[in-house]
């Protein structure tokens, strides 16, 4: 048998910061979550932050207990969601919180170009304009907060970030910058026009670097702190779903995934981007993926809209529920072919004072079981008219859906998807950005391995669950 090796995983998302140890005997992956923390935004005076330094030492803590089960972890490497940033100053130090992107100030940015201005930032960049993508913060930021700007001489996205923090080295890798709306995805470098069209300073922005190769290491400090040698930080996908997406349990090439979490991504995986009419009319992206691969997707309300109803719902009710309550209030209502179905994306759901107030509005509901209903209902016929949507622009059908993530534990939203969609929805891996951001350890440790050698591993380590439509 092979010896056993050790990577250390960080998977930090909107609502959790989560540290995960991977073991890799040469035929099976394995992981194990060794610390889960809650993450959320934090508004302070008219915006939301996040707090960064206590996810970084959450991460430590995390870290530590790792090291304690695998004195001979080999590297790590991070993931976290994309778009949000922070900024640095001359004196190489945090100058504030990075704002969250649930702000306005990306709809304020984005506001400041026109309809074919917006439409030109698609064909220059392959990437879907949205209000959340950095470069609409930026432009909200330059407008309402420009002393932020004014101070900054280095712009780290999330990811970057924390590997600054926790090596001292500054860079970005295409999967994560691709957020931001500012690289060519057709060569996947910056789009250096852009930079002096949108009068943004070129030298905020760090070098990419590629995939499996080391991008820093970690600094001597923490590496006492922790009893440690300066371990390797490997260049892993930061960006969470493009992690995700290596865990797709598949030998097909071809193949359609929904990334299940606050957001559901759905699409495919490419060689290269397609720019064109059909796909920026759609609301597609072409965002970074591994090792020079494209992920086509949409980015899609997900379990954000659910999971903001059960908060409001233990809030009001001094109680919590369980989702298996949740799924049993909505059931009656479920088979009713007069439900309400509405746009999970509609920007009124973006970030409302109240979640449940907002549906009843829209949808005209008032029993809250039939809100719950119309939302899983409308999450699903969202994800089967997305996927029906990348068939006609890949010009590929699709029999499988790949549901992975934390919301593939949805069994009641994986059935619905599969009845809806009328297709095998096959759920798992839900670590799947963890495994991902091991996978790219493990090539980086064993160069002669490929990104389908990891997938067929994962297959065949995971438990997944099949469901057919009804």
């Amino acid at each position: 048998m092979s010896e056993t090796r050790h990577y250390i995983g960080f998977d930090c998302g909107n609502s959790s910061i989560r540290t995960v140890l991977s073991s890799f005997d040469g035929s099976q992956i394995t992981t194990e979550v060794v610390h889960q923390v809650p993450n959320r935004s934090i508004r302070a005076h008219r915006y939301e932050f996040w707090d960064v330094l206590n996810i970084f030492y959450q991460m430590q803590k995390g870290f530590k207990l790792a090291l304690d089960r695998a004195p001979d972890a080999r590297s790590f490497g991070i993931s976290t969601w994309g778009i949000d940033f922070g900024l640095i100053g001359a004196s190489n130090e945090l100058l504030t919180n990075p704002l969250c992107y649930r702000n306005p100030l990306g709809r304020i940015g984005m506001d400041t170009l026109d309809a074919d201005h917006q439409r030109r930032m698609f064909f220059s960049t392959g990437i879907q304009n949205h209000p959340m993508n950095s470069v609409y913060q930026l432009l909200g930021i330059r407008q309402e907060l420009p002393e932020f700007l004014a101070a900054a001489s280095h712009l780290l996205l999330v990811p970057d970030l924390l590997n600054y923090l926790f090596t001292g080295q500054m860079n970005s890798e295409t999967s994560i910058a691709s957020t931001m709306q500012l690289l060519d995805m057709r060569t996947q470098t910056y789009c250096e026009p852009l930079f002096e069209e949108l009068s943004l300073d070129r030298e905020l922005f760090s070098p990419l670097v590629a995939h499996r190769t080391i991008r820093g290491t970690l600094r001597e400090d923490i590496a006492q702190l922790l009893g440690t040698e300066c371990l390797p930080a490997i260049c892993v996908p930061s960006h969470d779903t493009a992690s995700a997406v290596v865990a797709v349990p598949t030998v097909e090439e071809d193949f359609v995934f929904i990334s299940s979490g606050t957001w559901s991504l759905i699409g495919t995986e490419l060689q290269q981007p397609i720019i064109d009419s059909e796909v920026f009319e759609r609301g597609f992206a072409n965002e970074g993926g591994a090792l020079g691969t494209i992920t086509l997707l949409k980015n899609s309300a997900g379990m954000h809209i659910l999971e903001n109803i059960k908060r409001e719902m233990e809030f009001s009710d001094s109680r919590a529920y369980s989702w298996e309550e949740l799924i049993g209030m909505s059931r009656s209502s479920l088979d009713d072919p007069a439900l309400e179905i509405f746009d999970p994306n509609d920007e009124q759901l973006y970030n409302p004072d109240s979640m449940i107030g907002t549906l009843r509005s829209i949808t005209g509901i008032s029993d809250t079981g039939r809100i719950l209903a119309s939302a899983y209902a409308s999450l699903a016929e969202s994800y089967a008219s997305t996927i029906a949507d990348l068939e006609q622009i890949t010009g590929k059908s699709y029999p499988v859906i790949h549901m992975i993530g934390g919301g593939a534990r949805n069994d009641h939203l994986n059935q619905m998807t599969a009845d809806r969609a009328g297709k095998q929805v096959i759920a798992g891996p839900v670590e799947a950005t963890s495994l991902g951001t091991a996978a790219l350890q493990i090539l980086h440790d064993h160069p002669q391995m490929s990104v389908s050698d990891i997938r067929t591993i994962i297959r065949d380590s995971s438990d997944l669950q099949s469901y057919e439509p009804a």
